[in-house]
């Protein structure tokens, strides 16, 4: 009986965070969109880093080969992700802050 008991208990606190967590994604204000990094393989060979934002044109950051060795390769996608990061830090900031309320 004890069994059952604590598997109701569960089954409520489950519902009601479930219906609270409902209730709070409807309340909070709409944050605008932000630019964020991405790597995306090409077709052709290669890899692309680029700035996503959604409702927005990608921009491409740079362009890396993919007959690269793995050391070399490692070290282009490291710099183009952090160049890409600090464009969308950028982009960002320069975002109007979202209303409140």
């Amino acid at each position: 009986m004890a069994l059952l008991d604590l598997l109701i208990v569960l089954v409520v606190v489950w519902l009601a965070l479930s219906v609270a967590w409902l209730v709070r994604s409807r309340r909070e204000p709409a944050l605008p969109d932000r630019w964020e990094p991405h790597t995306r393989g090409l077709d052709e060979g290669g890899y692309l880093v680029e700035l996503v934002c959604r409702d927005e044109p990608s921009q491409p950051v740079r362009r890396i080969a993919g007959d690269l060795d793995s050391d070399r390769l490692g070290d282009e996608l490291a710099e183009a992700m952090s160049e890409a990061e600090a464009r969308a830090a950028t982009l960002n900031g320069a975002r109007p802050p979202a209303r409140q309320g």
